[in-house]
């Protein structure tokens, strides 16, 4: 009820419009059934010509027409049951078109959410996160939680067809129809163990599911080095493994849906046969009225049956609703704080002063100091875990000091348009990052003030535009996956291009040259050294060339940082 209770509050219009539709074909569909009664009394001489009937057979639907002024012949029920299967089927239509839209609304409106919600999300969290669980709750977690809506539509459907029918068996003969539906449901209630045990097994299959995505998205990344080692084989016994778990959390929820169909349709056909039995021979009613009362509590019954296993398939969906609500919750929760809304610049430089960062409640940067003149090549080194990136992610504003301030121009980069601020960066990282897409949507990423000439002028600064031109699509070639039809080098400069497209003021190099060969290397240095005075430059590298071309080396140890003289950045590039 709690899902249902969320979805009319989300999507109130959709809901109404589904409902309201289902129950007048409900209607319309009994209207078509209560029509059996009286044919069946014409057909086996019960009624007159003219339509009347015998007091003891009277029935509902004929008194109904006679209050109308209706004559109930022939003629008249066949045309009360074109209507109705005609109603039932336009609206039935309508409903299950909206049921549809609606299902990829839903599955929409989540993907969006929780990609928003992501986007907003402090750097910190992203540290935690495995990419194979977000691809997940992406893609199958949203899927399953936007068919739990098809499940509510069914159970709306199926309710409302149950209640018109058990209505139409009461006013042909309501002791019996009691009796039926009062058994019916100590069955369904004694079934409901089938739907706790197919509840479980959604939720197992939600978390094994999340679980072996992140684990598939991790060996994939693996697989090479994996496969270099002959250690793929421990892989596979990983997924394997994992892969069984959820075969049998399926098996589960199969044998618990199977083992519901099978006994419901043994208890209805026993209720059935036995309430005919009864009819006949205890309270010996007419064989038209056993007979259409038969097909009522059939239908009905039957409807009942199909909504306890539609409940049962809303039970197994909602596990993965709720665990994509979650999952929005959690990262709006871990949301970036506001910064502020000065238009950054980068004239005078950036300055690291006094800053202070905690890693849970271990300092790696204490007191640190650093200055990053505009204009000017300013290299880092240190060895690994010093805490360089962290300066340059404090820099850019993916981290937030814990004392001590990041500032700009003189202004601290908490008063500063956070975005604006990251707009005037290019970022080069240290692992090639490719899309499965052409050359030109690498270096662009769907930037539509990035044009094509644009693409060729970064490509040509980061020393592969030659390369790419030998290429018989030129920038139009598609990169494979991760880059694959590309060397090392090639994809480096792909991103290096990606950097500098937008033409930032800021150009940040996390050992973004040590793929490339030294000749390559030299003419891609020399071309970021050639960018002028317009670019400020920020390396972090113990490449000799990078540092030879640096016009202030830090390093970067304990904390602190430590500008190093021309005779001992010469000794560290020896």
């Amino acid at each position: 009820m709690q899902l249902i209770r969320a979805f009319f509050k989300q999507y109130p219009a959709q809901c109404l419009i589904v409902w309201a539709c289902l129950i007048v074909a409900s209607v319309a569909e009994g209207l078509s059934i209560s029509t059996l009664l009286p044919m069946l009394g014409l057909a086996t001489g019960q009624g007159t010509a003219g339509g009347m009937v015998d007091a003891e057979s009277a029935d509902f639907l004929t008194q109904a027409l006679h209050g109308l002024s209706i004559d109930p012949n022939i003629a008249t029920m066949i045309g009360l049951v074109v209507f109705g299967l005609v109603a039932k089927a336009a609206l039935t239509l309508l409903a299950y078109r909206q049921v549809g839209y609606t299902v990829a609304s839903i599955a929409t409106d989540i993907r969006l959410a929780l990609l928003r919600a992501l986007s907003g999300s402090r750097w910190e969290y992203f540290l935690r996160q495995r990419t194979g669980s977000l691809a997940n709750a992406i893609s199958t977690e949203a899927t399953n939680s936007a068919a739990a809506f098809q499940s509510m539509a069914n159970l709306s459907a199926l309710l409302s067809q149950s209640i018109v029918f058990f209505v139409i068996a009461l006013l042909i003969n309501w002791f019996a129809a009691v009796m039926a539906v009062a058994i019916g449901a100590v069955i369904f209630a004694l079934l409901k163990v089938m739907v706790s045990i197919s509840r479980e097994a959604g939720g197992q299959q939600k978390a094994l599911f999340k679980s072996l995505m992140a684990l598939l998205t991790d060996s994939l990344s693996s697989l090479k080095p994996l496969k270099s080692m002959a250690r793929e084989n421990q892989m596979d016994s990983l997924l394997e493994r994992q892969t069984r778990q959820l075969n049998r959390a399926l098996r589960t929820q199969v044998l618990s849906r199977e083992v519901l169909k099978a006994m419901q349709e043994l208890f209805i056909g026993l209720v059935l046969v036995a309430g005919v039995a009864v009819s006949l021979l205890v309270w010996q009613l007419a064989l038209a009225e056993i007979m259409v009362l038969t097909v009522v509590l059939a239908r009905t019954l039957t409807r009942l049956s199909k909504l306890q296993q539609e409940y049962q398939k809303l039970a197994a969906s909602e596990a993965f609703y709720w665990s994509m609500q979650a999952a929005i919750d959690e990262a709006r929760e871990a949301r970036e704080q506001p910064f502020g809304t000065r238009e950054p610049t980068l004239k005078s430089g950036i300055r690291l002063d006094n800053l202070t960062f905690r890693y849970n409640s271990q300092a790696v940067l204490d007191r640190f100091d650093l200055e990053i003149p505009a204009g000017r090549v300013t290299a880092l080194i240190g060895p690994s875990g010093a805490g360089k990136t962290t300066a340059v992610d404090l820099i850019i504003g993916l981290l937030r000091a814990s004392s001590g301030d990041v500032r700009i121009d003189g202004i601290s980069i908490n008063e500063l348009d956070i975005r604006g601020w990251r707009g005037m960066i290019g970022y080069v990282p240290q692992d090639t990052v490719l899309l499965h897409d052409t050359i030109l949507n690498n270096v662009i990423i769907g930037n539509a003030d990035i044009s094509e000439q644009d693409a060729h002028w970064a490509l040509e600064k980061a020393g592969a535009l030659d390369f790419v031109a030998s290429l018989e699509d030129g920038v139009h070639t598609v990169v494979g996956e991760h880059g694959s039809r590309f060397s090392g080098g090639q994809r480096q400069r792909i991103v290096i291009a990606r950097a500098l497209a937008h033409r930032p003021r800021l150009l940040i190099l996390d050992e973004a040259t040590s793929a490339l060969d030294p000749e390559t290397e030299k003419a891609v240095s020399e071309t970021l050294r050639g960018l002028g005075s317009d670019y400020t430059i920020l390396s972090i590298s113990h490449r000799p060339t990078l540092m030879e071309l640096a016009d202030r080396v830090y390093r970067i140890e304990g904390g602190q940082a430590w500008r190093l003289h021309a005779d001992e950045a010469a000794t560290e590039v020896g």
